[in-house]
């Protein structure tokens, strides 16, 4: 078993059953921790007590509009600090969370809008042009009720007349929280590529299921004094989403960068005294690179979750600059289904091995559907608290058989109960790589 498992279970348990008891357990208990924007136009710096009142202000205004419970709210806005409000006032207000990849094409937005019958959608105030307009037209978005846009966001632009002033909903005053949504109700839509042989697909997700991921995922759960995060770009994915909504339930401290530059990735870490990062083996890389050549090397960052596949060269290179890098393996519909550690040795976590994280399980097997045996290599089904409940638009066969989802990927468990993967495609990587 992980040495994850203690920690992870004690967390989850102190979560309750939501996300959005998390973030008010976080706000009372952890309060005095700081979180930090670093945008392309301006640097935020806020306490976790000043983020919660200001995103119990926005779930106030939101009520004020008539978002209900079990609304959809869509977010397409960067990693700042008004798109963890926005996070965490939908969670608030008890409302379905949907962030949205920033590189969509206008048109990609409002078929999101559209299939999910999205109630509201936050965005820079640039983007809101194109969706009131779409809103607008004869055959638009009928369900779309409420766009709220964003200024100082770049690129500027100025609030639409038909639009909503994000300020507006941050003047509203504090209410009680809303009733605590129901474990099996659904609290995120997230949108994931097409990967291999699985296509483009909405993956849905509850309120146990998120939380779930929120207390397990890497790095090591739970609060560690001195530990400060390195949180990369968000793109509108799970990754970014949970590491972002993690802050907020777990009280870790973290920065957040808008744009990769490994440079300013570099001067963050140095100034803020990150001990963790979480990134593509390619940006870790570009950062291992940059701190070479600055001749002040990684500071005081010990370990890197690398995200994606991992490959033995980047977990030396890593190693030589004195940060421990391991991989894990994760789906969209199941997230962080095992993790390696810091502490695992060289040449376990060059091969990108991981433990299976609390509760969840893996069954390696061959086409006829047969679990092989130890070391041999098969396909990966895997069940656990984290798993989805399904998709938004479902087409073709159950993505999940007598509780087991075939991830569409293959691989093998060793005798450790370590699982390595083999051919795993990971579409954020091309981008990286890009």
């Amino acid at each position: 078993m992980s040495q994850q498992t203690m920690p992870a279970e004690a967390h989850l348990a102190r979560l309750a059953n939501s996300p959005s008891v998390g973030l008010r357990v976080a706000a009372l208990e952890r309060g005095h921790v700081r979180l930090v924007f670093h945008g392309v136009a301006s640097v935020a710096e806020v306490t976790l007590a000043e983020l919660h009142q200001r995103a119990c202000s926005v779930a106030a205004g939101f009520a004020a509009l008539g978002i209900d419970r079990g609304d959809v709210v869509a977010v397409q806005l960067p990693h700042r600090v008004e798109e963890a409000v926005a996070h965490a006032a939908a969670l608030l207000r008890g409302a379905v969370l949907m962030p949205l990849d920033l590189s969509w094409s206008a048109q990609e937005v409002q078929r999101a809008l559209r299939r999910s019958r999205a109630v509201a959608l936050v965005t820079s105030a640039w983007r809101s042009h194109d969706v009131l307009r779409a809103r607008n037209a004869a055959d638009g978005l009928p369900w779309l009720r409420h766009v709220v846009a964003v200024p100082g966001t770049w690129p500027t632009a100025g609030v639409p007349a038909d639009g909503i002033e994000w300020e507006i909903l941050e003047r509203f005053r504090p209410q009680p929280p809303a009733a605590a949504a129901r474990p099996d109700e659904v609290a995120l839509i997230v949108h994931a590529p097409a990967v291999g042989s699985m296509p483009p697909r909405a993956v849905l997700h509850t309120h146990a299921s998120l939380l779930a991921e929120l207390a397990t995922m890497p790095p090591a759960p739970g609060v560690v004094p001195g530990r400060v995060h390195l949180a990369p770009p968000g793109a509108g994915d799970l990754t970014a989403t949970t590491s972002l909504l993690r802050a907020l339930v777990t009280g870790l401290p973290t920065v957040f960068l808008e744009r990769w530059d490994a440079t300013t990735a570099l001067e963050l870490i140095h100034r803020h005294h990150v001990t963790s990062v979480a990134l593509s083996r390619f940006r870790l890389t570009g950062l291992l690179e940059a701190a070479a050549r600055s001749g002040e090397g990684m500071a005081e960052v010990t370990e890197c979750h690398i995200l994606g596949a991992v490959t033995r060269a980047v977990v030396e290179q890593a190693e030589r600059a004195g940060v421990a890098a391991y991989g894990g393996y994760s789906r969209v519909e199941h997230p962080t289904i095992a993790a390696g550690s810091p502490r695992d040795s060289l040449q376990v976590r060059g091969a990108g091995a991981g433990c299976l994280l609390p509760g969840n399980e893996v069954r390696i097997v061959d086409c006829a559907g047969r679990d092989v045996p130890p070391g041999r290599e098969g396909r990966i089904l895997s069940r656990g608290p984290e798993l989805f409940l399904g998709y938004l638009e479902q087409a073709g066969e159950p993505p999940i058989v007598d509780g087991w989802f075939a991830t569409g990927d293959r691989g093998a468990l060793d005798a450790d109960g370590r699982l390595y993967t083999a051919g795993v495609a990971r579409a954020e990587e091309t981008a990286d790589a890009a």
